[in-house]
Parts: C-alpha cells; sequence; structure tokens
C-alpha cells in the first residue's frame, strides 16, 4: 500500500486523538491585557475587603471637620469682636445643622459597610468627638450671650490653636487612603495643638485667680473652662484617629 493509501486510512477520530491536546493548547494563548485587567480586578477586591476603597466614610468626617472649623472662625469673629454676637449665633445653627448632617450620613455609611479604611469603632470616636468640639463652640457662643462678659481678651490665645488643630486633623484624615507618614505627623500635630489650648486655659486660670475675685471673674473662669473642654475633645479626636491608623498596620 502506498503512502497516500496509507493516510487515507486514517479516519477523522485517529487524527484527532494524535494531537489530543492541540486544540486545548491553541485556546491557551494568552490575550496580552489579561494579566492588566487579572491584577485591577484584584487590587479593587483588595481595597473591598480592607475597607480603602470606601472614600465615602472619611469624606463624611471631613465635612464634620470643615463645620467645625467653621464654627471655630464664627468663635474667633466674635471674640476679637469683628462680628457681632446674634449674627455668629444665627450663622451658628447652621453650621451646626452641616455638621449633624455629615455625622448622620456617616452613621448610615458605617451600619451597612462590609469593612472600613480604618477599625468602625475608631471612626465612629473620631466623629463623635469632633461633634462635641462643635458642640462645646457652640455652647460657649451660647454662655457669652448669658453671662455677658465685660470683654473676651483672655479667650483670645485659646482660639488659634483650636483651627490649627482642627486643619491638621483634616489633613489627617483625608490621608487615610495614603502615606503612613501623613497620618502620623497630623495626628500627632492635632494632639499638640490640643495641649496647647489646655496650658493656655491653666495661664490664663492663673491670671484670673491674681485678681480679686468677682462676678466677672468666675464669669471668664467658665469661659475659658468651655474651650479647655474644646482642646480636651480635639485630643480625643486625634487619640481616635491614631488608635483607628494603629490597628490597621500601617
Amino acid at each position: 500500500m502506498s503512502i497516500s493509501g496509507e493516510m487515507d486510512g486514517i479516519s477523522d477520530t485517529d487524527r484527532t486523538t494524535d494531537f489530543p491536546n492541540s486544540t486545548e493548547k491553541v485556546n491557551a494563548i494568552p490575550d496580552a491585557d489579561s494579566p492588566k485587567r487579572d491584577v485591577g480586578a484584584w487590587r479593587a477586591r483588595l481595597r473591598n475587603l480592607t475597607g480603602r476603597g470606601r472614600a465615602d466614610l472619611p469624606a463624611h468626617v471631613i465635612r464634620q471637620i470643615d463645620a467645625t472649623l467653621d464654627a471655630a472662625t464664627l468663635v474667633q469673629s466674635v471674640v476679637e469682636s469683628t462680628m457681632m454676637l446674634d449674627s455668629a449665633t444665627e450663622a451658628m445653627r447652621s453650621v451646626e445643622h452641616a455638621g449633624d448632617e455629615a455625622r448622620a450620613e456617616l452613621i448610615v455609611a458605617l451600619s451597612s459597610a462590609f469593612n472600613t479604611p480604618i477599625d468602625r469603632e475608631d471612626l465612629f470616636r473620631l466623629s463623635r468627638s469632633t461633634d462635641d468640639v462643635l458642640d462645646n463652640l457652640r455652647d460657649f457662643l451660647r454662655e457669652v450671650r448669658l453671662f455677658l462678659p465685660a470683654d473676651l481678651v483672655p479667650c483670645r490665645p485659646l482660639l488659634a490653636p483650636v483651627s490649627e488643630g482642627l486643619r491638621h486633623l483634616r489633613e489627617g484624615v483625608s490621608s487615610i487612603a495614603g502615606k503612613g507618614t501623613i497620618v502620623d505627623l497630623s495626628t500627632l500635630a492635632t494632639r499638640k495643638a490640643g495641649t496647647a489650648i489646655r496650658r493656655g486655659y491653666e495661664e490664663r486660670l492663673a491670671d484670673l485667680f491674681a485678681q480679686p475675685i468677682s462676678a466677672e471673674t468666675l464669669k471668664q473662669r467658665e469661659l475659658l473652662r468651655r474651650l479647655d473642654i474644646v482642646g480636651l475633645r480635639l485630643c480625643e479626636a486625634a487619640d481616635a484617629l491614631a488608635d483607628g491608623w494603629l490597628k490597621r498596620g500601617r
């Protein structure tokens, strides 16, 4: 039998079984872009699992901090006599509403989040402490209206660290998804600002106690104490952010 005859005698099945993996080998040729797609998909899954993809959660806290910064500006304007108390009190209502709205949205988002950029309890503490700072700034204006002190000069040195600390806190929260060194430095700077407020409170209080005790002295003391509480809550906000960042392992 000729070679051609032998070839003609081979069935289609025999030809297929001689090269059983031929089809698979052709189909297994990878797409040049498939590794990039796979890496991108895995990165997206990793962000979701670690909570880093939830940029909306820090955004709610940032809105809270922005509202609190506005509140600090209103208080400083009243203390420096560049804004009338009535106007500042009216504006404070809108500022407080904006802060409360951002906090409410954060709580709703936390209740449905599978994972969070930092520990959810620490994120909640951060939000609560920021809200406490805003509330105490609001209460400061309310007490000024109630007590009607002769002047607010003793309170002036305590207000610059309030705004400074809030700006550092905002920078730290904004950097949660970025470099850890920025978060570390921001939380440290926020805490230093809170400590400066507390130290200023003690120094102003010492000045007051060196004077004869009067109703005016007591009014000043209560207002200074309100700003001291602002410093305490600012330190608590910095601690909450630092704790959450440490737990994330960065």
